[in-house]
């Protein structure tokens, strides 16, 4: 066989090989930190999103049975949040009650535990208004005109009207990169995701 039929035939030599492998690996590292930082932000951020769709549903169904309904968090693995249609009280979501879970590497922090609080009360409440109610510690509510509210006594049981219309916070935090995003019910029933930054939050 000619020489020149032998070189036609060869393969790749071994320093090819390696410096094909050695590229491979320094892509690799660059690319893997980034595809998992984008897999835990999209736990993150698809927790804070499924939180305010159920949060939505609670607001619509109040104004749909004309009553008003909360929206609990319940601790667990992982843990869930449930429209309460059948006035359990927070226990544990009933057959028929609209629920979601949350990532298990995302958990609810109380508000006094979660970075610039008072950057984010200033960017969706007017000045001077009192700080909203943590839902991760109460329910969210939501009264039959489709206001967030507190329930208070009355004759014949509790009231919650949209004459007393409040607001709530919650704060979501991935335990893996320490991210948080919060989700905010204005007084008018308004929901909205934010971001937190490296000193401030930014609206989703």
């Amino acid at each position: 066989m000619s020489s020149k039929n032998r070189k036609s035939q060869s393969g790749f030599s071994m320093i090819e090989l390696m410096v094909v492998l050695i590229v491979i690996l320094v892509v690799a590292g660059y690319a893997v930190p980034n595809i998992l930082s984008f897999i835990h932000m999209t736990k993150l951020r698809g927790s804070a999103s499924d939180y305010a769709s159920i949060l939505q549903v609670g607001r619509i169904r109040s104004v749909q049975d004309n009553k008003f309904y909360s929206i609990y968090l319940v601790a667990g693995s992982p843990q869930e949040a449930y429209v309460d249609l059948t006035n359990n009280g927070g226990t544990v979501a009933a057959p028929g009650d609209p629920l979601i879970a949350l990532s298990g590497e995302v958990v609810p922090v109380a508000a006094g535990g979660a970075p610039d609080a008072t950057d984010l009360q200033n960017k969706f409440l007017p000045a001077g208004a009192p700080a909203p109610n943590d839902g991760s510690a109460v329910p969210v509510i939501f009264s039959s005109h489709g206001l967030p509210c507190t329930t208070q006594a009355a004759t014949g049981g509790n009231v919650c009207t949209g004459a007393l219309a409040t607001a709530f916070w919650v704060f979501f935090q991935d335990t893996v990169t320490s991210s948080w995003e919060a989700v905010t019910v204005s007084p008018a029933g308004r929901i909205q995701k934010w971001q937190h930054g490296s000193s401030d939050w930014t609206k989703l």
